[in-house]
């Protein structure tokens, strides 16, 4: 398998920095080596499967404490 590599440095460590663009109402993660902070891509901040699956466990509990029944994903 190839192995990844910094299209400036050459360097196969990367990294994952926040960042607020200027002019921007939201946060980025961007992947970038970690020898010369080129940035390589980027990943969205906040990671809404997590979000959902927060928002389903507490939807759950206050469903069970009002004896509910609903059909969410664990």
């Amino acid at each position: 398998m190839a192995l990844s590599s910094c299209p400036k440095c050459g360097n196969h460590l990367f990294e994952v920095q926040t960042v607020e663009p200027m002019h921007s109402n939201y946060k980025l993660n961007c992947v970038q080596c970690s020898s010369c902070g080129t940035v390589v891509g980027a990943l969205e901040y906040l990671n809404l499967g997590a979000h959902i699956l927060k928002q389903n466990t507490a939807i759950k509990r206050i469903a069970s404490a009002l004896n509910v029944s609903v059909d969410l994903p664990e």
